[in-house]
Formats: C-alpha cells, structure tokens, sequence
C-alpha cells in the first residue's frame, strides 16, 4: 500500500502520469459534463453507466489509482462516484488527492459502499462527499442522486 499511496501522491502533484486501458476512459468532448465511475466491479459501473450516458460522457476506472491518473486529464469532470475500498488506493485516499490537485477541487464526489457505518461516512463528509451511499441502494436511486447534484 505505501508503494501505492506513494506512487498516487506523485500522481496528484503532476510528477507521472498514466493512461486507462479501460475502454470508455477517454471522455468523447460533447461538451456535456463527465462522471466519472470508480469502482472494481465492472457490473455495478455498467449498471450506473447505461442509466446515466444519455445526461452525461462517462469515464471508467477499476480503482482509486487510475482514477486518479485519468481525472486531471477531463476538463468537463464534474463528478467522481467512487467505491471506498478498493485495491491499490481506496476511495477515501482518492478523495484526499484529487482535493490537492487545484483542477479538481471543485468537482464533486459521491461514495459508494457496501459498508454502513457512521465511521465511514463522517469520513466521507469530512473529505468533502456531497452523498454517501450504501451499494445496496438501487441503482435509479443513485442515478438520481447524481443528476440531482451534477446540472
């Protein structure tokens, strides 16, 4: 993990840079505003993808480390939903970066959890969540959630 955590901190301050190979990790500049899914199953980020691609361009990542490799490279990011635990970099880590990266200060993150605890979501609001939401929630609940905050 310290590799990891170390190799994301010079990731948020502009020193190494990566691409996706995921495929749709390269937001297609309709000029819509992106969101960006972070979570290591693929099935949950399909779900959520088919419900919001009409609103929004899409981009995916498998985990915190990519999204973060991926997110200074989208100006019309508006929004990262992500997982909190996640291998290589968790979502709450994810969210601490992007707050040090200035392009991204202002974009917005949701969390998805399988976990319900009050811990994990004074955590999420300390680091500037706009939702935290259990995983469990069905998916047009959290699709609404999004096209409520992102306009």
């Amino acid at each position: 993990m310290k590799d990891a955590l170390t190799e994301a901190q010079a990731i948020a301050g502009g020193g190494l840079s990566r691409t996706s190979s995921l495929p749709g990790s390269v937001a297609p500049g309709t000029g819509r505003k992106t969101v960006m899914l972070v979570d290591q199953d693929a099935e949950m980020r399909a779900r959520i993808r088919a419900q919001l691609e009409s609103f929004y361009d899409i981009v995916e990542a498998r985990d915190g480390m990519e999204a973060l490799e991926i997110a200074p490279t989208l100006p019309s990011l508006a929004m990262i939903v992500s997982e909190t635990t996640m291998p290589r970099l968790d979502g709450f880590t994810l969210a601490k970066l992007v707050r040090n990266v200035p392009a991204l200060k202002r974009v917005q993150i949701m969390f998805l959890s399988t976990r319900d605890s009050a811990q994990d979501v004074t955590q999420a609001l300390v680091l500037g969540a706009c939702q935290y939401v259990v995983k469990k929630t069905p998916v047009p609940e959290i699709v609404a959630k999004i096209r409520k905050i992102v306009v």
